[in-house]
């Protein structure tokens, strides 16, 4: 499916209170009333029942899911002192019940001088977004574009950034929109996510790749298992005390194209100690280790979802680079994700050389831009939409 459409259609028509606290009148299109979280409290008060839609979801995403809501908003509210960004959650019920959770922020940004309030996902550190965790998409996106309608006066521009395409997600929300008078685009994102089919075991698998890719692993197999190298899954990192700790002492060597990079897990040890805590026991978890007489020589960290291995991030010590240590150990993700009944294993934003070694099949996510029939608000739209990627990539030829 593609996207790449400006709309605008005829007003969303609707009775009752505009309160942007609880937006109760979008009961007049579908059962659901919108109620916005914005304390902690709030938060604590709906975890049990997050928890249980994120279990459930057809399509489970851990980026989803209340116990990472909550580690980043508390890494970001420690960031940020200026109050430019608020907690927006907005939880749908249906009879007094939590049946959807949409998990958004407030946000003050300024470009090129002009301060523009915003509606988004949390951060960038959330590889696909969904913008309802429910099972009721058409009649619970009504109640969020009703939601918008209502609280217009406090945003100037939504921005929703890689939000991805379960089949059934895209669609409703760009049908509720064409209802309301607000305009939108929908666009699709710059990069892929390629991902590899998990179907037959490492052996067959290896086969089905080129002469020179099966002689090239093979022989690093080889010299691994030399050197005494042992290969092991953990589900539960919680089962390995300090494995933080070791995690970011190897990660600390990590480098890009044979240059020292920022560490990702140290620099946020607070909210993966907080994630393997809460996640890990849940199944949410899973991490890859080389080691060699105890020591610990590569790791893959990636979070299961549903039927799907999701690889989010990898460190190993640079003294063994020559081996790939790495990229070795993929091939033990994909028979364990073989003979535990994984469907998939994706490697989630970047398209990496490495990933393209492995295959060419990726997955799009979009870009949704909505904003106001007012010029302050279609202003800010074209700073972001037209202008900005005009300067952006202008000052990218001069460099």
């Amino acid at each position: 499916m593609k996207f790449d459409i400006t709309q605008t259609g005829k007003p969303l028509t609707s009775t009752g209170s505009d309160s942007a606290k609880d937006s109760s009148s979008s009961k007049a299109k579908a059962p659901y009333s919108v109620v916005e979280i914005t304390t902690k409290e709030g938060l604590s008060n709906v975890q049990t029942d997050w928890n249980r839609l994120s279990e459930t979801a057809a399509q489970p995403n851990v980026f989803m899911t209340f116990d990472w809501h909550r580690a980043w908003s508390q890494q970001f509210a420690q960031e940020s002192r200026s109050g430019r960004r608020t907690l927006c959650v907005l939880a749908l019920k249906q009879d007094g019940a939590l049946a959807g959770i949409s998990p958004l922020i407030h946000r003050t940004a300024s470009r090129f001088g002009i301060s523009v309030r915003k509606v988004e996902f949390l951060g960038a550190h959330a590889d696909y977004n969904d913008l309802i965790l429910g099972n009721d998409p058409e009649a619970q996106s009504l109640a969020i574009a009703d939601y918008l309608v209502r609280t217009q006066d406090a945003w100037d521009l939504v921005d929703l950034r890689d939000l991805r395409d379960t089949g059934n997600s895209l669609a409703p929300i760009q049908s509720a929109l064409s209802r309301t008078d607000l305009h939108y685009r929908m666009m699709p994102e710059p990069g892929r996510y390629l991902y590899l089919r998990i179907d037959a075991p490492w052996p067959e698998m290896l086969g089905r790749l080129s002469r020179t890719a099966r002689h090239t692993l093979r022989k690093k197999q080889r010299r691994l298992e030399r050197m005494g190298m042992r290969v092991r899954i953990i589900q539960n990192p919680l089962a390995e005390p300090g494995l933080v700790e070791k995690l970011i002492a190897l990660e600390s060597q990590k480098s890009v194209q044979g240059l020292p990079s920022e560490p990702f897990i140290g620099a946020y040890p607070d909210v993966f100690r907080s994630l393997f805590e809460k996640l890990g026991p849940r199944g949410w978890l899973y991490l890859a280790l080389m080691e060699m007489d105890g020591r610990l020589v590569a790791w893959h960290l990636g979070f299961r979802c549903g039927k799907r291995l999701w690889d989010y991030s990898t460190a190993y010590d640079r003294s063994f680079s020559r081996l790939s240590p790495g990229t070795m150990l993929i091939p033990a993700i994909l028979d364990y994700g073989f003979s535990h009944g994984y469907s998939e294993h994706d490697f989630l934003r970047g398209e990496e050389p490495y990933k393209l070694r492995w295959t060419n099949d990726y997955h799009q996510t979009y870009r949704l831009m909505i904003w106001k029939k007012r010029w302050s608000s279609r202003t800010r739209a074209f700073i972001y939409l037209d202008l900005k990627p005009k300067v952006y990539g202008l000052f990218g030829r001069i460099g």
